[in-house]
């Protein structure tokens, strides 16, 4: 499989809300991040939220990228990539792998 990735990924356990759907990243980037929640929205959704960073909610507006989803009668977890379409360039900056200041 090809990557489609713009921008390189570091893990990081933020917590995200999407909306009503309160989650914890597994990935992030300046570009966006990977969450997994029981259940997945569908691709090209347009979705709002805040990633939560030292106690402080940044806010952003996003689009589901892609989705894994998963066996929530198993109790698995699905996952969903979003990109930022709409972030603070100074808060997108906190998530770049290259950024010495991320946390």
């Amino acid at each position: 499989m090809q990557e489609m990735r713009v921008s390189g990924r570091k893990r990081r356990r933020y917590r995200v809300k999407l909306g009503p759907i309160s989650a914890y990243t597994t990935d992030v980037s300046g570009g966006g991040f990977c969450t997994e929640v029981m259940r997945v929205l569908p691709p090209r959704t347009a979705v709002e939220g805040a990633i939560e960073v030292d106690g402080k909610p940044v806010p952003f507006e996003g689009v589901i990228a892609w989705v894994a989803r998963g066996a929530w009668h198993l109790n698995v977890r699905g996952r969903m990539g979003v990109r930022f379409t709409r972030i603070a360039p100074d808060a997108a900056r906190l998530f770049d792998p290259r950024s010495a200041a991320m946390v």
